[in-house]
């Protein structure tokens, strides 16, 4: 089994790169005509090697796959090779048919295929909850102790920003009044630094930041684990009607092996499996192994159509994508449906 880890930017848009991901399920049963009609429970991948982009580095945005790669489900659907892209351009790849599939966020998605016309598919969930966290400097204490304070969830228009002021609302003051919002850059942790410097007293972090917040007196003021179906697995709609045994394949054996990872007696040997692969996961975030699981949807699927347009409502806001955008047209959950039913789960969400 290989294990390919590549960093090509530029790169990922050329033709022939090489690499690939997965495997899937098993063979194909026949309709009256004829035609190969796969499930779930018997399709083997037609691809031996797929190439998938993530843009995210961190050992919990690849856990699942390199678990599925490592413990041998993939090998046993036929897919041999299975490399893994790190680029921001990964739906620009996705697009120029460098990549096979790639992680990513369901807005980010759902924009692009609106704004390039190419019909692109949402083929399973990854996020679907996230943790909105208000961490706070030394010396603010309460709610009312930001008052007049500078605060920051990035960039103005992003959505980390939106739900700050979600947050701040909650808790009792007016976002647009009682507190100054000013970007900064450098994602979270960048967020983090400022905070410790003192350039912002108020922000949006993550589990993973708690002992640096803690460690120079900050704290968090606020925490809540929300429904979001925030990250996506993605695809073409060309690639699917050559590949959909593929599809049915991959997304089994990562929901498979998300079912594995959500059992806290296998905790230690996922550690162990990532360490092995070359991924740097520090005690102090190997202490935060429920709070990132809690993010990680266990059967690729999402809590109902009401979670997902509430999501999109919300993204709409901060302009990733139009109003009342038809965002079924971007999303096909047959493939996570067919995989819930080989495994036995529930079907999540429970209609579209």
């Amino acid at each position: 089994m290989v294990h390919r880890l590549t960093l090509p930017r530029r790169d990922l848009l050329k033709a022939g790169a090489l690499g690939v991901l997965g495997t899937f399920l098993a063979a194909g049963t026949f309709d009256k005509a004829g035609a190969q009609s796969p499930t779930a429970e018997n399709v083997m991948s037609n691809l031996k090697a797929l190439k998938f982009g993530n843009y995210n580095p961190n050992y919990a945005a690849q856990w699942p796959f390199r678990l599925a790669q490592a413990l041998g489900y993939f090998k046993e659907v036929g897919i041999e090779d299975f490399e893994i892209v790190l680029t921001e351009e990964y739906i620009p790849g996705l697009i120029g048919g460098s990549l096979d599939l790639t992680h990513g966020d369901t807005s980010n998605f759902i924009g692009a295929g609106l704004a390039s016309g190419v019909p692109l598919k949402i083929i399973e969930i990854y996020r679907d909850s996230e943790w909105w966290m208000m961490g706070v400097g030394k010396g603010i204490n309460t709610i009312e102790d930001l008052k007049g304070k500078k605060v920051s969830g990035g960039q103005l228009g992003a959505r980390n920003t939106w739900i700050l002021k979600q947050i701040i609302r909650k808790l009792g003051l007016n976002p647009d009044t009682d507190v100054e919002f000013v970007p900064t850059s450098g994602g979270s942790d960048g967020r983090l630094g400022a905070i410790i410097a003192g350039t912002i007293q108020a922000t949006i972090l993550f589990p993973r930041h708690r002992k640096g917040l803690e460690e120079n007196g900050g704290q968090f003021l606020s925490i809540e684990l929300t429904p979001s179906p925030q990250e996506a697995i993605c695809t073409t709609a060309d690639w699917l009607s050559k590949n959909e045994d593929a599809a049915y394949a991959f997304v089994r054996e990562d929901i498979r092996a998300r079912q594995w990872l959500m059992k806290p007696e296998n905790k230690d040997k996922a550690y162990q499996i990532m360490i092995d692969l070359g991924y740097e996961i520090p005690p102090a975030f190997m202490a935060l192994y429920q709070e990132e699981i809690d993010q990680i949807s266990p059967d690729g699927g999402f809590e109902s159509v009401e979670v997902m347009q509430t999501f999109m409502d919300q993204v709409a806001l901060t302009g990733e994508v139009p109003a009342g955008v038809d965002w079924r047209k971007f999303i096909d959950m047959k493939y996570v449906w067919a995989a819930q039913e080989a495994l036995g789960l529930p079907k999540r969400p429970p209609s579209m």
